[in-house]
């Protein structure tokens, strides 16, 4: 038979103290209790009674203790309890899934602006590709035409020339294909006006310069303003990451000429004779027999080409109406034998 419990000692109680805290102890001497509420020993009872008088917070604290355990007892409370863990735990999910929906909102809100502004941007590149006036003229053999643009521009387009003009609203694009023109250009900063040929590209603001398109090159002269010329690089076969684009800057009385292999150069020659057509005149510098035969060609319903090496460093100075006329009397000052057939003039080398 077990012996009854003894009453703890004052030690023993102020050493309990000092290794449980006063809700501990308070739990400890509930459960004693509760343990024995049907066969309580008078010890037992004693040492609990002795607990609760040593200090006034003993009992607020079992007290409280006590009343906590029953509320876990009652089924009411338990239900409550119940019902507000399960209401925590649904409203834990709810914010989560709040949450959730609105970083899903957040990301749907920056698809959309990716959307519509790659939509916007695709359709502002449309109506900026969209042309807004064009203009094709060929023109036939000994024809000069001369026509005002939209803008205010002007182009006087020699014999047997030919060109296509698109205005955009951010350019003014003019297609060179054959011949020689003259612009003189309404200023417009907004939209560069372009000029370009097989070899060739010409950017200008506002200025009065002539494009002439030779077999051999393409030569550009500025009466005044200022253009850029830069080599035609987009039909090379070079990769592009090894091409060089070089630009120059032309201005008033300057030549440029750029040649098929993209090289460019200043020409000390007038800017003037470029426009020499425009009085009814051809003028040609240093010119050689290929140049001369493409030129006067345009004039000349039967069409001249030149056979043979070239011969250089022609300069003449004539009317249009005397191309017959300069074309016979060719041989007295250049090394070359003029020779008929059914559809050509023959300019034949002589070397």
């Amino acid at each position: 038979m077990s012996k009854p419990l003894a009453p703890k000692s004052s030690t023993s109680r102020s050493s309990t103290a000092k290794s449980l805290t006063l809700s501990e102890m308070a739990a400890r001497w509930y459960l004693r209790m509760r343990e024995h509420a049907h066969n309580q020993r008078a010890a037992e009872h004693h040492a609990f009674e002795q607990w609760l008088a040593d200090d006034p917070s003993h009992a607020a604290e079992y007290d409280s203790f006590a009343h906590a355990m029953r509320q876990l007892d009652s089924t009411e409370s338990l239900s409550t309890l119940a019902d507000a863990a399960e209401q925590q735990t649904f409203l834990a999910n709810e914010a989560r899934r709040k949450a959730k929906q609105q970083r899903l909102a957040q990301l749907m809100v920056v698809c959309f602006i990716c959307v519509a502004g790659f939509f916007s941007h695709q359709q502002y590149q449309a109506w900026q590709a969209k042309p807004v006036m064009q203009l094709a003229a060929q023109n036939p053999v000994g024809q000069i035409v001369t026509k005002t643009l939209d803008d205010g521009s002007k182009v006087t387009l020699s014999a047997k020339s030919d060109m296509e003009v698109t205005y955009y609203r951010h350019e003014r694009h003019v297609l060179l294909k054959e011949g020689e023109a003259i612009f003189e250009v309404t200023k417009d900063p907004d939209r560069p006006f372009v000029v370009e040929t097989d070899t060739a590209k010409i950017t200008v603001l506002g200025t009065r310069f002539a494009v002439n398109r030779l077999q051999q090159l393409v030569r550009v002269s500025v009466d005044h303003g200022r253009v850029k010329v830069e080599p035609q690089m987009e039909n090379t076969a070079t990769p592009a990451e090894n091409q060089t684009m070089i630009s120059r800057e032309i201005t008033n009385g300057q030549v440029a000429e750029v040649y098929p292999n993209h090289a460019m150069v200043l020409v000390n020659r007038p800017a003037s004779d470029a426009f020499a057509f425009l009085k009814g005149r051809l003028v040609f510098d240093r010119a050689d027999t290929s140049e001369i035969a493409y030129t006067v060609s345009r004039y000349r319903q039967k069409p001249v080409q030149s056979q043979g090496k070239q011969v250089r460093n022609i300069s003449a100075d004539i009317n249009i109406q005397d191309i017959d006329q300069f074309l016979h009397g060719l041989p007295n000052i250049a090394p070359v034998k003029l020779q008929e057939t059914s559809q050509y003039t023959l300019l034949n080398s002589q070397h």
